[in-house]
């Protein structure tokens, strides 16, 4: 029974380090553009983030200022 918990901890401890970044992410867009992204349209893998069903405008508004919004992310250096 050790193994199963211990995985099942895995999992729950990569799901709340995953919440964590992507509600990180909204912070910080939201802190530099006033835009409100659901956590749902963020995702992260392999050091790039995705933000789906967001409207071209406020796409271009993110874009802009992806400098700074990249410059509050000093944890994450290696994110595009």
């Amino acid at each position: 029974m050790f193994g199963i918990s211990g995985f099942f901890k895995n999992i729950q401890n990569t799901f709340t380090k995953e919440v964590v970044l992507r509600t990180t992410i909204k912070n910080i867009i939201k802190k530099h553009t006033e835009i409100d992204i659901p956590i749902e349209n963020i995702t992260y893998r392999n050091s790039i983030i995705n933000l789906k069903n967001i409207n071209s405008s406020a796409l271009s508004v993110i874009f802009i200022k992806k400098t700074k919004i990249l410059e509050d992310l000093p944890k994450f250096q290696d994110i595009r």
